[in-house]
This record gives structure tokens, sequence and C-alpha cells, in this order.
């Protein structure tokens, strides 16, 4: 009996070892360095991150993400900063993030809170029949954010990374620069304010797969 369970001891330690060898999952908890490119990322579907395994408990990273200008119109109308007597146009919507991650459970699973800065720099402007430019404003709003987060981080022994993180992203303060012209039109300056209300007050979803590569 009792050299039954040592053998079966061996072999259970044996099975990772040997998946690890044929490129399955490593050991979680080892030191790596590396990088993540988010794939499905919201709300900034360009999302870069540079991460470590400092501790089998620990981990931090640091990341950068931004909404393409081309896509605008999709944040503009979730900020409800389009409608149908103006036009808007989105110059920036990215952030910078700094991230500690606790690993429990010193696998892939961890909780995690991230802070960093976002940038919305939005220009609304009114539709006039016969007129090449319209009357228009525009706002910034720099907002420091807090995202507590939980995911997964699985590695493989070639290196291959990938991730996986659900959080919500929170306004702890912010800074706005708005420039509403005399006879802006009452639209116009609703949506201005509708920019400076989604850069200042809402939460917003964080989602992000993301796959890479670590070194370690």
């Amino acid at each position: 009996m009792r050299k039954g369970l040592f053998l079966a001891s061996v072999l259970l330690l044996a099975v990772p070892a040997r998946a690890a060898e044929d490129g399955g999952p490593d050991d979680p908890g080892r030191f790596r360095v590396g990088v993540n490119l988010g794939i499905v990322s919201i709300p900034r579907p360009i999302n870069v991150e540079g991460y470590a395994r400092l501790h089998p408990y620990i981990g931090v990273s640091g990341g950068w993400s931004t909404f393409p200008k081309f896509a605008s119109d999709a944040i503009l109308s979730w900020a409800g900063a389009k409608s149908d007597t103006t036009v808007s146009s989105l110059n920036r919507f990215d952030a910078w993030e700094v991230a500690l991650r606790v690993y429990p459970l010193r696998g892939s699973f961890f909780l995690g809170v991230g802070v960093g800065q976002q940038v919305i720099d939005a220009v609304v402007t009114e539709k006039q029949t016969g007129s090449p430019i319209g009357l228009g404003g525009s706002a910034r709003v720099d907002s420091w954010v807090i995202t507590p987060r939980i995911g997964w981080q699985w590695v493989w022994s070639s290196g291959f990374a990938m991730g996986l993180d659900l959080g919500a992203q929170f306004v702890l303060g912010h800074t706005e620069s708005v420039v509403i012209p005399p006879g802006t039109p009452p639209d116009v300056e609703q949506d201005v304010r509708d920019v400076v209300h989604f850069g200042s007050t809402v939460p917003l979803p964080v989602i992000r797969f993301s796959l890479g590569y670590h070194f370690g």
C-alpha cells in the first residue's frame, strides 16, 4: 500500500515537469518578464503592456492604451456627444497605467489594481447648410483613474503567454478644459458637456484578452 502511494506521488510530480518539456503550461510562479498585446480590449482597443512576475505571489505591469480616431463614432455615441444636428470628432482617448497583481494561490489567477491617467479630447461643431464650417466647441478632460480587476495569466514553457482581465475603471479626480464660444448653439454646448461628463464621471468596464511572450 505504501509503495503504491509513493509511486502515485512520483507520477503526479512528474506530470507537470513532462508537460513543461512538451511545451505545456509552465510553473506560473517563476520569475518572468514579458510583453502582452491586447487582442480584445475594452474600452480602448489598442493595448500594450509590459509585465513582470517578481515573486510567486506578486506581479507588476505598466501599460498604454488608446482608441483609434477613425473609429471615434462608437465612443462619442457611447458618451452621448453625437446628435442629428452636430458633428463630433475625437482627437484623443488614451490612458497609461501601472498595476499590481497578487496571486493568492501562486497560480495563474490574480487579484489586481491599476492606477493611471486617462485623456479624452473632442471637438463638436454644428451642421450648417451652405456653410463649410459651423459654430463649435471643444473639451479636454484629464482624469486620474483606478481599476480594480481579477484575471488569469497563463504562461507556457515556450514563453507564449495568454491573459484575461475583467474589471472596472473609476475616476478619482480630473481637470477639464472647455471652450464654448459666445453664440454656440445649445445642442453643440450640450454635446461638449456630455464629453466632460463621460471623461470625469462615467465608470467604464474593463475587459481584455491578451497574447504575449515572456522571458525567464
